[in-house]
């Protein structure tokens, strides 16, 4: 890695061309070959591009020293990442000027994969995504050779945690597999196994993501970490879910509230959620309503961010009772945060309207939120709109809307073995 790739990057916050960047001080030729790392700019040069740049020569100048305050500061960040999300902000502020321009290479790159954590963790997913494009994803492998051992781990399991979140699944696992392979923490070791399992869970083999969360249950259990283990057995439950496996998943969702204890946390609203799931396929549809009661006012107190998973859920059980009137409240009742919890909500009024017979709403709400879950590549809930779709244009006689919808059930059929949400059944 070397300085002209700083200075394109610094270049492009600015919204500047290489010309503009260099006009009075070198060739725009010149300045090009400097980006490129062809040419090292001399100390004069490097003085006026930093003052071009709205930088500190510093930056420039000092690339491979660390700054032992700096550190500390880093270190800091990290830990309020494990222990204070809330003083993250302040901290940042405070610290805002020593933030600004990190001289050092190395601490720039490990300042710029806590920030990606913390983005992560407070569930901000497309700004950490953008994050890491710009300020990670530049980083040539060949930089990592002469690095820190610690900090090439952080960067590997940083990007597997990237490569999952762009849907790419083999990069995502291969980069997990690396950071086991460079770590001896049990507890970093217990996580990557319990995210391989995500990753494969995604990719529609429940076999494999079976056996990478079991491990990590163990790991976890071994360090007494009950609460992570409690997410292992809501994770093991929710594969046997996928799997129709309603009796294995039972005794996992039993065992997760059984290593958590009495206080209540989010796993224990993941657990109550995937119970009322195991109810309401064992038609115990009564049950599964006041258990998806009590998941939803968990949630809502512990302010959950799959509240609204939980809420369709009951809608679907209410489906199952029949009660089209509560069904009618509850959905009036519920703000969708996003398009694509629209569009789920849309699946759900279209089914109504078919209930109620207004076909005309049901056939343009169905084919609206297939469209739209499609495009967000939601093969699960495209499936099952489009088969029934598909049916009904075979009851109304209507053969070439019922044959393109039922050619669409079978490729979206297809495209499951590659993708599937994890953690909670729908």
């Amino acid at each position: 890695m070397h300085i002209g790739s700083r200075i394109r990057r610094l270049r492009e916050r600015e919204g500047l061309t290489q010309k503009e960047a260099s006009s009075g001080i070198i060739s725009t030729s010149h300045y090009s070959n400097i980006e490129s790392g062809r040419f090292e700019p001399s100390s004069d040069v490097l003085e006026m591009l930093a003052e071009r740049l709205n930088s500190p020569i510093a930056y420039f100048q000092k690339t491979h020293e660390d700054d032992a305050c700096l550190q500390q500061l880093l270190t800091e960040y990290e830990e309020l990442l494990s222990s204070d999300l809330k003083g993250i902000p302040g901290f940042l502020i405070k610290h805002s000027q020593q933030f600004t321009h990190i001289p050092s290479i190395t601490q720039e790159i490990m300042f710029n994969l806590l920030k990606y954590t913390e983005l992560l963790k407070v569930g901000k997913i497309p700004e950490a995504q953008t994050h890491y494009s710009s300020e990670i994803a530049y980083i040539p492998q060949t930089f990592f050779e002469n690095a820190s051992k610690s900090l090439f781990e952080k960067y590997t399991y940083t990007s597997a945690l990237f490569y999952y979140f762009n849907k790419d699944y083999e990069a995502s696992i291969s980069h997990f597999e690396d950071t086991l392979y460079l770590t001896r923490d049990e507890s970093l070791c217990a996580k990557i196994n319990y995210n391989i399992s995500l990753v494969f869970f995604q990719q529609f083999d429940y076999g494999t993501a079976h056996i990478y969360a079991k491990r990590a249950k163990r790991q976890y259990m071994h360090l007494h970490n009950w609460a992570k283990a409690g997410d292992c057995y809501n994770l093991i439950a929710a594969l046997y879910l996928a799997q129709h496996k309603t009796k294995e998943a039972k005794r996992y969702i039993d065992k997760g509230f059984s290593v958590l204890g009495t206080s209540t946390t989010v796993t224990h609203g993941r657990l109550y959620h995937n119970l009322a799931f195991v109810q309401m396929e064992e038609q115990e549809y009564i049950q599964a309503l006041e258990t998806v009661n009590k998941c939803i006012e968990l949630k809502k107190k512990l302010k959950c961010d799959s509240l609204f998973d939980s809420q369709l859920l009951k809608l679907r059980i209410l489906f199952h009772l029949g009660d089209l009137l509560a069904l009618r409240e509850s959905m009036n009742r519920l703000q969708p945060s996003n398009e694509l919890n629209k569009a789920h909500l849309d699946y759900v009024e279209a089914k109504l309207y078919y209930a109620l017979r207004e076909y005309d709403l049901y056939e343009q709400k169905m084919k609206n939120c297939i469209h739209y879950l499609y495009a967000n590549e939601d093969w699960k809930v495209v499936k099952d709109a489009a088969r029934h779709l598909s049916i009904y244009y075979e009851a109304n006689k209507k053969y070439k809307n019922a044959y393109k919808y039922q050619e669409l059930c079978i490729e979206v059929y297809r495209r499951l073995t590659m993708e599937l949400k994890g953690g909670e059944e729908r």
